[in-house]
């Protein structure tokens, strides 16, 4: 490997890349929220030829702009309305994401740390699992680290075109996911010019450029957008942004540690590599700062906004995996692990391979433990989660001692400082995780809600309405293909005649706990009103009891911990 030259390692990342990331994208269902979300947006861009405005329900969708929805439409498009496409976006990201780690990484450091760098995302649990997914995140992160990039050559070089590359890339981040992506640069260049001694490296000038350029590339969607609906959308869209950094939006309340402890859990082995860099000094201009200051800016503003989800952290996944690469980096040259470094890594060795090993085994004897011990598992959704027949087999549990022995291998060849035999133990990991994603993520997903997705299919082709009962999700629009609602329907009068009481034309004008009282009526519509076609209402137990004591429902299905209602017209 050492001996590749810089073009071969490249050709060498593309077919890493592409066997890595591509299988088993289509091996499994999406998962509710984000992916089933994201999907469902992309398809009613194909169904309503609208690509300019997002939806869900073929309703107004402010939440996200529409950049990585194209980039899935297309995909769409081109291989279908099925799971690889939606994820098919990530994979090539994931791709990308990797050259542009080697070129900046050789460019700015060595050859030596980039290789390692590329490994370490590669194999690296979570940027791995990533790559596969079918959520904003990803194209996000990569446009901010090219933005922060950028911005790193300002600090060496005084010409204006990295001001306007940090700009461009800037804003087709905001473009993907937001308002947040300007808040995390503006941060970034606060904190750099703190650490700069406050003295500034960029003048007024380069301020403009960076700002223009940014403004530019955003202005393609949201100037559009505010001139055909109003200010009423843009407002809305802002104040969702806010609403998710002042309040747990949707039960993602969590301690203020948590990003912490998901990096350090879930980026394992970069992770512990990485943490010897926090605590060893550098200099004030150099690319490490860089890479640490990125790595404290979004983790502490994502501990400090109250909604946390694990992917909030993601663009962690950059410096961490950079700071553990220089640090392997230096371990190459001579640099021994030091006795808390081997610790750390022997302890999460242990732990990733008790769940490895633990998934499986615990799955292929469910029945046993939940016979032996009744009262195991109090919570009943999650009971009947567990009780759904998957297929786990003694294969599986073979796949998970595999993993062991891999994460095993690993910790063997970095303790002996056997540089060759760590790099191949690294790539055998994002092997293993490759199957781990193909072969123990679906047996996962028959136990979460494999079953109502195949209820869902099972109707796609009826002509009803359907919904869920007192819970959030996105499933029943992506897996029933549903269709927009026409002026034949009586939904379509039911949901005109609320809009026209609310003084409003359409759903844009709408402030949150107006949402809220539109979604209640049409939810009241469907329990209680004059309905023209069969609906159908998915409960969770909690709630389900509430759709049992309602006589004109009849239960149909209740399995995987989801109760599937029918209501008949009059």
């Amino acid at each position: 490997m050492d001996r590749m030259s810089n073009k071969s390692f490249h050709g060498f990342i593309t077919v890493v890349g592409l066997i890595f990331f591509v299988p088993f994208l289509g091996g499994v269902h999406l998962f509710d929220w984000d992916e089933i979300n994201f999907a469902e947006s992309a398809r009613e861009m194909l169904v309503t030829g609208n690509y300019r405005q997002v939806m869900v329900n073929f309703e107004p969708f402010w939440e996200k702009p529409p950049l990585f929805f194209w980039l899935q439409a297309l995909c769409m498009r081109i291989f279908g309305v099925n799971e690889f496409a939606a994820r098919l976006p990530n994979a090539i990201v994931g791709i990308i994401s990797l050259h542009t780690i080697f070129h900046y990484g050789r460019r700015i450091l060595n050859t030596t740390t980039a290789k390692w760098w590329v490994f370490l995302y590669l194999a690296s649990i979570t940027p791995h699992f990533y790559f596969h997914s079918g959520i904003i995140d990803p194209l996000f992160n990569l446009f901010i680290f090219a933005a922060i990039i950028q911005i790193y050559f300002t600090l060496s070089s005084r010409k204006w075109k990295h001001w306007l590359l940090a700009g461009t890339w800037l804003g087709l981040a905001v473009l993907t996911k937001g308002p947040a992506a300007g808040l995390i640069v503006l941060l970034f260049l606060f904190v750099l010019w703190v650490r700069n001694k406050a003295k500034f490296w960029f003048s007024l000038k380069d301020l403009l450029v960076f700002a223009s350029s940014t403004l530019l590339i955003a202005s393609i969607w949201f100037v559009p957008e505010v001139v055909k609906n109003g200010t009423g959308f843009l407002s809305n869209f802002l104040a969702y942004q806010l609403d998710l950094m002042k309040n747990p939006v949707a039960s993602h309340g969590q301690p203020w540690f948590y990003h912490a402890v998901v990096l350090l859990i879930g980026c394992f082995p970069a992770s512990i590599l990485a943490l010897r860099r926090f605590v060893t000094g550098s200099d004030d201009h150099s690319f490490e700062l860089t890479l640490k200051v990125m790595f404290w800016v979004v983790l502490i503003l994502f501990s400090l906004v109250t909604t946390k989800i694990v992917h909030y952290s993601s663009l962690c996944y950059f410096p961490l995996t950079g700071l553990a690469a220089i640090r392997l980096s230096r371990w190459s040259a001579g640099d021994k692990l030091i006795h808390w470094e081997k610790v750390l890594l022997s302890v999460f060795t242990v732990l990733w391979s008790i769940l490895f090993i633990g998934v499986p085994l615990f799955g292929y004897t469910i029945k046993y433990w939940l016979t032996k011990y009744p009262n195991l598992i109090r919570d009943e959704f999650t009971l009947q989660n567990f009780s759904v027949a998957a297929n786990w087999s003694i294969w599986h549990i073979i796949i998970g001692v595999f993993g062991a022995v891999v994460l095993f291998g690993l910790l063997g060849a970095l303790i002996q400082n056997k540089r060759l035999i760590a790099t191949n133990w690294l790539m055998v990991l994002g092997v293993y995780l490759v199957g781990f994603l193909g072969f123990i993520v679906p047996q996962i997903e028959r136990h979460t809600q494999g079953s109502i997705i195949t209820f869902y299919e099972s109707i796609e082709d009826e002509d009803c309405y359907v919904d869920v009962y007192k819970f959030k999700s996105y499933a029943q629009y992506f897996y029933t293909k549903i269709e927009p609602i026409k002026p034949s329907d009586e939904l379509y009068t039911v949901r005109t005649l609320k809009l026209t009481d609310m003084g409003v034309a359409t759903r844009i004008g709408l402030n949150e706990l107006e949402r809220k009282a539109y979604s209640n009526h049409e939810m009241q519509w469907y329990l209680e009103g004059d309905i023209d076609k069969p609906v159908y209402l998915v409960a969770q137990p909690r709630k389900a009891k509430e759709l049992r004591d309602n006589v004109k429902f009849q239960l149909v299905q209740n399995t995987g911990g989801y109760w599937v209602f029918k209501r008949m017209p009059d």
